[in-house]
């Protein structure tokens, strides 16, 4: 007679980074590495594994999705990483990450890019 027990759940294991926060006109809120007050934008790994945001791309820009690229970061679940949008154009691992771009006030397009450049 046979006869079947049940398996125990499986869990996938998955990073998630997601904008958690930003905050564009920033004049007092954090500053960077040379004490100006630049635009932000945190980033959160919301998954429960590790990710290496090499490859992925943060943008203010609908038409040009892979605007800024992030170097070989590693954000490790429940992490967060600030990234100044300041225009300054820096990414190197291990330093104070800086966009290409710097956020309006106004209000505009932001998005989180996977390496595909698409999603």
């Amino acid at each position: 007679m046979f006869q079947l027990e049940a398996l125990e759940p499986r869990i996938v294991l998955a990073a998630e980074p997601v904008i958690n926060e930003f905050m564009a006109a920033n004049t007092s809120t954090l500053a960077d590495e040379e004490g100006e007050f630049a635009d932000w934008i945190e980033i959160y790994n919301r998954g429960d594994a590790a990710v290496n945001l090499d490859g992925w791309f943060l943008t203010d820009d609908a038409g040009d999705l892979s605007k800024w690229q992030f170097p070989a970061e590693v954000l490790d679940p429940g992490e967060y990483l600030v990234v100044f949008a300041s225009n300054k154009n820096r990414a190197t691992v291990g330093q104070r990450l800086h966009t290409n771009f710097r956020l309006s006030a106004e209000g505009e397009p932001l998005a989180l890019v996977m390496p595909d450049g698409e999603t």
